[in-house]
């Protein structure tokens, strides 16, 4: 299997909206909030929830995947967001079908950034994988779910782009919340290091295990609790039948480099094309 190609391309477009979708509804649950909601739009998943979590959970993925995008289904997105007073933000696939550029370059976005999306096929030598001396990978959700959310926390809260805590805390009790995503922590030397989580997604190419939140206390970066992290889940996925596991990261950041040391390949990058909210547009 080519995993730069557009078959692979499709399944891990899939996954992500996918995901997309479970982390809103999850937090439609915890909040009991009928205003929040995704849309489904050519393809991809809009997610639409509070206007201080930003981009990272009110932006549009998949789109143009597999199907055309028509400028009507795209005001209509811009509708939607505009009434909630928020930018339309779209990561937007190189493999998406060509009506997708032709119709959002029209409507005026412009590129605002770009992330990675990095893919790795599983193998049965990843179930063998150990962490390093010193490090503990602890699964069992009776004791992880616990600690999860304030470690999580710390762990994301010093980074070059800061992070709300409002979101952070609610990315961490989506997790928490979420069936289908295992939870990790790391302990170096007996201290809670590191934390993250794991998403098992069905795709057209069979399932992918998506890995997210992750993120190590600063009082232990640079002693290799990410790439035992990333180890643990990718043997976990292979045990839960998994074909691939996919992550997604910032190009140059740590993440992105420890996602490398682990094996992974960059299967595409997408670009973020944003057209942003104009008050004009409600009048």
């Amino acid at each position: 299997m080519i995993l730069t190609g557009p078959e692979v391309a499709f399944a891990l477009e899939n996954a992500e909206a996918r995901h997309l979708a479970l982390q809103v509804e999850a937090y439609c649950g915890l909040t009991k909030r009928k205003d929040i909601r995704t849309l489904e739009v050519c393809g991809g998943i809009a997610a639409l929830t509070e206007n201080v979590f930003g981009r990272k959970l009110n932006h549009v993925t998949g789109l143009g995947m597999g199907t055309p995008v028509s400028a009507d289904a795209v005001e209509r997105l811009e509708t939607a967001y505009n009434e909630r007073a928020l930018d339309v933000e779209i990561d937007l696939c190189p493999h998406a079908d060509d009506t997708a550029l032709a119709v959002l370059t029209a409507r005026g976005y412009a590129a605002n950034a770009f992330s990675n999306t990095y893919v790795r096929m599983l193998l049965d030598e990843d179930l063998t994988a150990r962490p390093p001396d010193g490090i503990e990978i602890v699964t069992d959700r009776a004791v992880v779910e616990d600690v999860f959310v304030a470690h999580s926390i710390a762990g994301f809260e010093i980074q070059a782009v800061r992070r709300s805590p409002i979101l952070l805390e609610a990315l961490a009790k989506i997790a928490v919340a979420r069936t289908d995503t295992t939870l990790f922590a790391a302990k170096l030397n007996g201290s809670l290091a590191g934390t993250g989580g794991m998403s098992v997604i069905e795709t057209p190419v069979g399932k992918i295990a998506h890995l997210y939140i992750a993120s190590t206390h600063p009082a232990h970066r640079g002693r290799g609790i990410q790439l035992a992290l990333i180890r643990a889940r990718l043997a976990a996925a292979r045990q839960a039948g998994c074909a691939m596991a996919s992550i997604t990261a910032r190009p140059y950041n740590t993440s992105a480099r420890n996602t490398e040391r682990a094996g992974f390949g960059l299967a595409y990058t997408k670009v973020t094309l944003v057209k942003r909210f104009s008050q004009a547009v409600l009048r």
